[in-house]
C-alpha cells in the first residue's frame, strides 16, 4: 500500500506532539511493508522544495512564508504554489491513502481537495480542537461540561475571547464543507476529543489512541548518571513542556509547597524553556525553589532517561488536552503518572493502579496524590510496573498502526 502523510511540520525541528506521532507512524507503516511518503513544509530562507529519501521513505518539504498569527484565515487555503506542489507530488506518487494530521497552518485543509483528485481514501486525524476552536478550550464553562461528562459546545463569545479581532466567523463552516465534500474520515485521538468535536458539528468516524514504542528498560547506570548530573537526590516529580496556565503549571507550583511539607526532600524536575520556567518560579518561596531543578529542553533519548529517573510524572492540564503523549511515554518507562481529569488523560491512566487522576484545581488532593507516590517507594515501583504493562497492552505503536490499517482497508 502507498500511503501519503501530510503534516505542517516535522522532526527534528518541530516540538508538537503531532510531528512525533507522524514520525512514529512512518516507521511503523514501513516496517509493515508499506511505502510511505511524508509531505511537510519548511520556512528556511532557501526558497526550494526539498525532496529527500531517508531510511524510512520519501520526504517532501515545501517552502512556506507564514505568519502564524494569521493561521485562522490561512488554514483553509494558502497561495496556489503550496497546493500545486502537493498536487504534482501526488500525481507522480499515485497514493492509495492520503492521511492528513496537523494541516491547520502551513499545508491547509484545501490540500484535502487536492488529494481527492488522486484517491478517494482520505483521512484526517484531529490531534487537537482546532477543527472547531480558535484557541485552547478551557475556562469555567468547559470545565463544568467536562466534569459532568458533556461535550462542550463552543459559544461565539469564547471564540472572541480566544483571538479577538482575528476571529473569522466563516472559518469553521469552510472547514466542515471541505471535510464533507471530500468525504474525509475524521479520526480523534481520544474519546474526550470525539465528544467535543461532535458537539460542535464535526462527524468523527473513529477514535485511535496514540501509541509509543516500548523499548527495553533504561539501565540503572544511565538513570544514576542522569540523577547525578541533574543533582537529583530525593524523590522526584517530573513536569515537561511549556510553563503556561492552561498546562496547569500554576496548579503544580501551588501544590509543590504542600508536597514539600510532607516530603521535605522532594524535588521538582522541569523540562522545557528555562526562561519561561524561571519567571513562573517567582510564586515559590526561596526554600521551595531549592527543590526545583531546571533541565531545559532535552533530546528524545535523554527524555526517556528523565522519565525513568523520576519517581512520578505529572500532567496537570486544565484545558481540553486531547492526548498528552507524556502520559504513555512516562508509563512506558515504568513511571507512574498523576494526571488531570480534563481532556484525554483519564483514558490513559488507570486511577489507583498506574497513577492517579485528579482535578489540578483541588490543590490539597493534587498534592496528596503526588505525595502518596513520592513517600512510598514500593507503591511507586508497583504502579510503575503496572503502567508499563498497561502501555504494552493498550498504547503500543503496533496497536495504533494496526487500527489505522483496519480503517484504511475499509475505505
Amino acid at each position: 500500500m502507498k500511503i501519503v502523510l501530510l503534516n505542517d511540520d516535522m522532526l527534528p525541528e518541530a516540538r508538537g506532539g503531532a510531528a512525533v506521532v507522524v514520525d512514529r507512524l512512518r516507521r511503523a507503516f514501513t516496517e509493515q511493508g508499506h511505502e510511505v511518503m511524508l509531505i511537510s513544509t519548511h520556512q528556511d530562507t532557501a526558497n526550494n522544495v526539498r525532496n529527500v529519501q531517508d531510511g524510512i521513505g520519501r520526504i517532501m518539504q515545501i517552502p512556506v512564508r507564514y505568519d502564524f498569527r494569521k493561521r485562522h484565515r490561512y488554514c483553509v487555503s494558502k497561495p496556489a504554489g503550496v497546493l500545486d506542489a502537493i498536487d504534482a507530488a501526488l500525481r507522480e506518487y499515485k497514493p492509495d491513502i492520503v492521511h492528513a494530521h496537523n494541516v491547520h497552518s502551513s499545508i491547509t485543509y484545501s490540500a484535502l481537495r487536492v488529494a481527492q483528485r488522486h484517491t478517494d481514501s482520505l483521512f484526517l486525524t484531529a490531534h487537537d480542537t482546532f477543527l472547531v476552536s480558535f484557541g485552547r478550550v478551557c475556562g469555567g464553562a468547559y470545565e463544568r461540561d467536562a466534569l459532568a461528562g458533556r461535550g462542550h459546545h463552543m459559544r461565539f463569545t469564547e471564540h472572541i475571547q480566544a483571538v479577538g479581532r482575528r476571529y473569522w466567523p466563516l472559518r469553521n463552516s469552510a472547514i466542515r464543507r471541505i471535510l464533507e465534500q471530500t468525504g474525509t474520515q475524521v479520526i480523534a485521538i481520544s474519546e474526550a476529543l470525539k465528544i467535543f468535536l461532535e458537539a460542535n458539528g464535526i462527524r468523527v468516524s473513529a477514535v485511535v489512541h496514540n501509541g509509543v514504542e516500548v523499548n527495553p528498560p533504561i539501565g540503572q547506570d544511565a538513570v544514576g548518571t542522569f540523577r547525578h548530573t541533574h543533582k537529583l537526590t530525593g524523590p522526584t516529580i517530573l513536569y515537561g513542556g511549556r510553563m503556561s496556565e492552561d498546562k496547569g503549571s500554576l496548579e503544580l507550583l501551588r501544590a509543590f509547597p504542600l508536597v514539600r511539607k510532607h516530603c521535605p526532600n522532594a524535588q521538582l524536575l522541569l523540562l522545557g524553556d528555562p526562561e519561561r520556567i524561571a519567571s513562573a518560579l517567582d510564586m515559590l518561596s526561596q526554600q521551595d525553589r531549592q527543590g526545583v531543578i531546571l533541565a531545559g529542553w532535552l533530546p528524545q533519548e535523554q527524555v526517556r532517561i528523565a522519565f525513568a529517573a523520576a519517581t512520578v510524572v505529572t500532567t496537570p492540564s486544565i484545558y481540553l488536552d486531547s492526548f498528552n503523549l507524556m502520559n504513555i511515554e512516562a508509563m512506558a518507562e515504568g513511571t507512574p503518572v498523576v494526571g488531570t481529569c480534563f481532556g484525554g488523560t483519564p483514558e490513559t491512566i488507570v486511577d489507583g493502579v498506574t497513577g492517579y487522576v485528579c482535578n489540578p484545581h483541588e490543590t490539597s488532593a493534587y498534592a496528596q496524590a503526588l505525595t502518596t507516590i513520592l513517600s512510598d517507594s514500593s507503591l511507586a515501583k508497583r504502579m510503575g510496573d503496572a503502567a508499563r504493562v498497561h502501555v504494552v497492552k493498550e498504547f503500543s505503536l503496533e496497536k495504533q498502526a494496526a487500527q489505522y490499517m483496519h480503517l484504511y482497508s475499509r475505505a
